[in-house]
């Protein structure tokens, strides 16, 4: 048997185990190859997806769910729809967030309590359709005869601990992911120039008697009857006796734990300034004087120094969704183009504030004068805020004024509603709320990454 010996040199096109395909040596390199390839596809693929993802979140909603058409049953009612729409259509047309931070209406031994509950109900259901945030006036350790208590106190409590009949309406219209529903709390505003002549910087009141915060008990009963928001009322001569000086130490510290225990609840808070744009300097047995945001005695500066200062004591807290600049500006040293000229400077400087002390929460900011849904109409929007976090604030009551007084009946009012559409159509702001949810979160974290001066569709 003749033996045949392998060539000693290739043949011509190369070794006949490299022409049939890659040997057991080669395999695992080509397979390593091809796993490279399809991790990179497969990055790139994911990212696209979160593109994609994050865009259909940011993205109004459409299909159908671009307004809606919510009717009431009489004038009242008409009348309290024709302004969410005009507030919801100014909102949409300058694509902004906006933000009820009060609605209220009688109750108790009011004899047309059952008609305000009715308009109230109806006005929450069309906030619902449209995806708007709400904290409604108010929770706080009511004297028995206040009307318009949401939550108080029962005699000798410690704290909230009772559920008046406008919580029925407010416990029907939660939270949802979409936005945040809530409570205003005023204890924190009692005790103030309104109520006590007294009342100055150099004459705070005494706390726990005067005035209060909620404690820890009250913030947990909060969070049972499903509140999610509060709105937490502070007085500035309180924090700070002196325009331009320190903040009071001990009113911080109570600021702070007020706002850590309501966080601790699962609460979310804003601060807000409650006060009308003037300072209870002093007050005595000559008198008090009282100074006027925008005045020489009170210029527009001391306003963002404030604020300043309320920004770098609580930026760190847990829970703080932002500050309420100003509760209503309407006693400010101008009237009428004067004052909003006024408001808009000093509103725009305490912005400014806010973000050089550090913190990036929400501001949110009312109009000059009334802060009506109805006063927006022909108001701009006016806040350049490098975060891209104002949201546009109103109040909402019922009476023909607007005022929450309530001092007419509810004939009277509807008397003096006007002729408005029993039907409003309301554009939906689902995109642009203060969710509670996934949306939410996904939303914060495409707004820090958002390029500086980049316009920013929603603010969550």
């Amino acid at each position: 048997m003749t033996s045949i010996e392998a060539p000693t040199a290739a043949p011509r096109g190369g070794d006949l185990a490299e022409r049939a395909g890659p040997g057991p040596a080669r395999r695992p390199r080509a397979r390593a190859r091809r796993r490279r390839w399809v991790r990179r596809w497969a990055a790139l693929g994911s990212a696209l997806g979160l593109i994609v993802a994050v865009l259909v979140v940011l993205a109004p909603r459409s299909g159908g769910r671009t307004e809606a058409v919510v009717c009431g049953t009489d004038a009242v009612q008409a009348s309290a729809l024709a302004g969410l729409a005009d507030y919801a259509s100014w909102l949409q047309a300058n694509r902004v967030p906006g933000y009820i931070g009060e609605i209220g209406w009688p109750a108790g031994a009011d004899p047309d309590a059952a008609k305000w509950a009715a308009v109230a109900d109806t006005w929450y259901r069309a906030a619902d359709r449209i995806g708007l945030p709400v904290t409604a006036w108010a929770a706080a350790r009511w004297p028995a005869g206040y009307r318009m208590a949401v939550y108080r106190a029962r005699p000798g409590g410690t704290g909230l601990d009772s559920a008046g009949p406008q919580s029925l309406v407010v416990q029907r219209h939660a939270s949802t992911d979409r936005y945040l529903r809530g409570v205003v709390l005023a204890g924190g505003s009692f005790g103030t120039s309104d109520a006590d002549p007294d009342f100055s910087g150099a004459r705070p009141g005494r706390f726990g008697y005067d005035y209060t915060y909620e404690n820890r008990a009250g913030y947990r009963y909060l969070a049972r009857q499903g509140v999610r928001l509060v709105r937490l009322a502070v007085v500035w001569e309180r924090l700070q006796p002196v325009p331009g000086g320190s903040l009071r130490d001990v009113e911080v510290t109570r600021l702070r734990r007020a706002v850590r225990e309501a966080a601790a609840a699962g609460l979310q808070v804003i601060i807000d300034l409650h006060g009308y744009g003037d300072f209870a300097a002093s007050s005595g047995a000559e008198g008090r004087t009282v100074l006027s945001l925008g005045s020489p005695e009170l210029p527009t500066t001391a306003l963002a120094d404030l604020w300043s200062r309320i920004a770098y004591a609580t930026r760190d807290l847990p829970g703080l969704l932002g500050y309420d600049l100003m509760n209503e500006p309407v006693r400010l040293a101008g009237h009428g183009q004067d004052g909003e000229r006024i408001w808009e400077q000093a509103s725009q400087q305490a912005t400014d504030a806010v973000r050089a002390a550090g913190s990036d929460a929400r501001i949110f900011v009312a109009a000059y004068g009334r802060t009506s849904p109805t006063s927006w109409v022909g108001v701009r929007p006016w806040l350049r805020d490098p975060a891209h976090r104002v949201v546009y604030e109103a109040h909402v009551y019922f009476d023909a004024d607007g005022s929450g007084r309530y001092a007419d009946s509810y004939a009277g009012t509807a008397a003096h509603a006007g002729v408005a559409p029993r039907c409003q159509y309301l554009p939906d702001l689902q995109s642009r709320a203060l969710g509670g949810g996934w949306r939410t979160r996904i939303r914060d974290l495409v707004g820090h990454l958002a390029l500086p001066g980049s316009p920013r569709r929603s603010l969550s």
